[in-house]
């Protein structure tokens, strides 16, 4: 619910001149309010910027991207309150990102419900782009060190598990995306994908993502959602 009520202001970062577009949006992202939202759109990637929000802006923001170009980049930079702390945690980080993504799947198919047939596509593309970065950054970045610190096989145990109900995900999110595109309802698909990923999203926010953040002192939970955030 408090995505849904966030503030989203929107800067094209592409309209200003180079060197007032850092300050302009640091200046924009220090007059939201905690749970507020702020799109920013620029003509290459923003990792320069994502590492000045990390040195200068520690812990106070939550990053996603939204479109990576060429032509354009977008990516929503979420305030976070202050009192949430400096140091992140997998935990916090990644449940939030699963309700960011559920709030936008809900948008696709209310606009698909009203009638917004190309209201529905763009959600839908935003949604499974964010997804299928989450389910990204998980096997390349999250499970291997679950599997360092638990001493498990890649091929056995939890993340066995998770990676095989990723690829049923995977393919869910491109069949609804053909049926949305092709003016269906995709109702049915819809059932099967919450299906599937409401019980994936529990096992992860209960088991494995408590678990990696035991594994880690508080220092390395932190680099490890940086690194997420860089991926």
């Amino acid at each position: 619910m408090a995505q849904a009520l966030a503030a989203r202001r929107v800067l094209d970062a592409r309209t200003l001149p180079a060197p007032e577009r850092c300050k302009t949006v640091f200046s924009t992202f220090d007059s939201l309010a905690p749970g507020d939202v702020l799109v920013v759109c620029t003509d290459h990637a923003p990792q320069p910027l994502l590492h000045h929000l990390q040195t200068e802006r520690a812990g106070l923001f939550d990053w996603s991207p939204l479109e990576e170009g060429p032509p354009v980049w977008r990516t929503e930079i979420a305030r976070r309150a202050a009192d949430q702390g400096r140091l992140r945690g997998v935990t916090e980080a990644l449940s939030w990102d699963h309700d960011r993504l559920e709030e936008i799947e809900r948008r696709a198919f209310e606009a698909h419900a009203c009638g917004d047939a190309a209201g529905a596509v763009s959600a839908w593309k935003e949604f499974a782009h964010g997804l299928k970065r989450h389910i990204r950054f998980e096997e390349e970045i999250l499970f291997p060190v679950f599997e360092e610190k638990k001493g498990v096989s890649p091929a056995a145990g939890p993340t066995a598990v998770m990676r095989a109900e990723h690829r049923e995900i995977e393919r869910l999110l491109d069949a609804i995306a053909a049926a949305l595109e092709g003016a269906a309802n995709g109702l049915s698909l819809r059932a099967d994908l919450h299906h599937v990923l409401g019980q994936h999203n529990v096992k992860e926010e209960r088991v494995l993502y408590p678990a990696t953040d035991q594994a880690l002192d508080e220092g390395d939970r932190d680099a490890l959602v940086r690194r997420i955030q860089q991926s």
